[in-house]
């Protein structure tokens, strides 16, 4: 680097001002002290400018990280507003089922056209590649914010946590359909499922029960993480705002 060169340079000449004999040992004294303030002071302007730059570099990957974090928030809240909107008519099945076994009135046809709602699945997944990245390179230390930092990585844990759980409930819910409806249904040649006609087998009375419970958890359970989400969002906003002064842009939320 030029600056380690002229550093060096200096040093040279230090030594040579010390080992002139043609000059007096107060001017070499002096001249040798001479070098080595300049040495003094480029070094720290070398530190400084180096420091100056990494921090420079650190910030610009704080921001750009704050930025693509957002992005991908509100990717996953649309995500998961499509899984809303995909089973609440899957829960409305639940329900009218539900309440046709109590008053004893099945709507034949409702209940066998809609039966697939029976098996429908659409287990949460989401984009972590931006965070685990930033997170194994060390890089979350650069977050000024602690409490931003803090509620950033708790929610891409509850995230996480959310992945697993629905992983777990869809494959048990499959099983036990298969187990206790799937196995007892009559099936025509059309393919058509005719599950009206064993609503009063206790088996499958308890899991229209049980999975119209479950699945209303698991769509609270999204709802909650929606608010998460947002507040979330609402955090890194404000930071972007008052340490970057970055013009937030949000769509419509």
């Amino acid at each position: 680097m030029a600056e380690e060169e002229k550093i060096r340079e200096h040093v040279k000449q230090a030594l040579e001002a010390l080992t002139d004999k043609k000059k007096k040992w107060t001017e070499r004294l002096r001249d040798f002290l001479w070098e080595i303030l300049i040495i003094i002071i480029a070094v720290n302007i070398t530190i400084w400018f180096h420091s100056w730059s990494d921090k420079r570099h650190d910030i610009v990957l704080e921001k750009n990280f704050l930025i693509g974090t957002k992005d991908d928030l509100n990717n996953i809240k649309t995500d998961l507003n499509v899984f809303s909107e995909y089973y609440q008519p899957t829960i409305d099945y639940y329900d009218s089922v539900w309440t046709q076994i109590n008053e004893h009135r099945i709507n034949k046809a409702f209940v066998d056209t809609n039966s697939l709602k029976l098996l429908a699945a659409n287990p949460f997944a989401y984009d972590n590649s931006r965070f685990e990245s930033f997170k194994s390179s060390g890089y979350l230390r650069l977050i000024e914010n602690e409490a931003l930092s803090k509620d950033i990585t708790k929610l891409y844990s509850l995230l996480q946590i959310q992945v697993g759980h629905d992983e777990s409930f869809f494959n048990e819910r499959r099983q036990e359909y298969i187990t206790y409806i799937g196995s007892k249904i009559q099936i025509d040649s059309s393919g058509k499922m005719y599950v009206s006609e064993i609503l009063n087998n206790p088996d499958v009375k308890f899991q229209i029960f049980f999975q119209r419970g479950a699945l209303m958890e698991n769509y609270q359970m999204k709802q909650d993480l929606l608010q998460e989400i947002e507040a979330v969002i609402n955090e890194i906003d404000q930071e972007l705002k008052t340490r970057f002064k970055y013009e937030v842009k949000n769509p419509n939320r």
